[in-house]
Parts: C-alpha cells; structure tokens; sequence
C-alpha cells in the first residue's frame, strides 16, 4: 500500500494517527523546503528517523514542525536502521507526549504573551543578591543584549521551544527578567 499527499492536505500528526490506528508498518518518506526525512514504523513502534542533519527522535520532533512539502507512506519498503538512529518507541506514546507538549508550549506562550514580545534583562537583581543560573539560563541570558523577541531567541538558540519558554517563564519569575 502507497498513500502520498501534500502536508498542506495531510498534516503528519494526522498520518501518525492513521499509521497507529491501522497498525501499519512502513516508510514514511517527507519532503520540504530542500530537506529530506524518513520514519520508520514498525509493529506499532516508531523504529527509526533521520533527516539530512538528525537522526533518532530529534529528527522526528524536527519533521513535524514541517508545514509545507510533500509526504509518501509505502507499506511494502523495507529500511535496514543505521547505527545511532534507533528509536523502539510505541507510537501511540509519542503522540500523547507530543499532545502533551503542545499544551505545555501553549500554556507557556500565554504566559508570556506571545512571540513579538521583547525580552529585557534587570540591570539589578532582586533584593540586589548573587544569582545561580542553568548552563540552559546562561544560554538565554546571553542573547538578551539587544532585547529580542521571543521569535528572535528561537531563530538564535539551538534549544527546543518548549526549553526555552521554561527558562523564559522562570528568569521572569524570578525577576531577572521583563516581558513588554
């Protein structure tokens, strides 16, 4: 069986649905913006992802932020797994941790307004009193100079976004941080 499609038609969260629900195995082949990336399912799992740049789960969390491009599931193509690429993950949880963390994210988003507000550093902390910081803290920390967006971090920053409005909602929680 062979099901292609646009993902302005299909959305992937929606084929993983349909892969999961039917208890298919296969290749899914998706195609956009000049990248390139394969999952692989088998036995209800997600066995195997890559891209041009990543591999294992990172790249599955990268291909679904895919919006546009092209998509092709063929149930008879068989992928030997590379080294390192390995996933063994049943696809059903994948789909509630990822539900999950879009709520999260959202939740997160709401709380700090949204991604055209600009982020400024307090010249003084709190109470005036030394300040311990995260490796992560210290990575967002360091791009705030300028006063960027919430957009801009994400363009600058190799973090996730769901880490990176964590550490946005708690430099501002402990008051190291402003959100105009």
């Amino acid at each position: 069986m062979r099901l292609d499609g646009t993902l302005n038609d299909y959305p992937l969260s929606d084929i993983f649905q349909l892969i999961f629900l039917g208890k298919r195995s296969g290749t899914l082949h998706i195609y956009s913006g000049g990248d390139e990336g394969k999952i692989v399912f088998a036995e209800n799992l997600l066995r195997f992802a890559n891209t041009k740049k990543l591999k294992g789960l990172p790249a599955v969390r990268d291909i679904l932020g895919w919006q546009t491009g092209k998509f092709v599931f063929d149930t008879e193509e068989l992928t030997e797994l590379e080294d390192g690429s390995s996933i063994e993950l049943p696809i059903q949880q994948f789909i509630l941790a990822l539900s999950t963390e879009k709520d999260e994210c959202e939740d997160l988003r709401t709380k700090i307004g949204g991604e055209t507000r600009r982020l400024y550093l307090v010249s003084v902390a709190p109470g005036n009193k030394p300040v311990s910081l995260s490796p992560m803290e210290w990575q967002v920390i360091t791009h705030l100079g300028d006063s960027p967006t919430v957009k801009d971090l994400e363009g600058r920053l190799a973090l996730p976004e769901r880490d990176l409005l964590r550490v946005i909602v708690e430099l501002c929680g402990r008051g190291l941080l402003t959100i105009e």
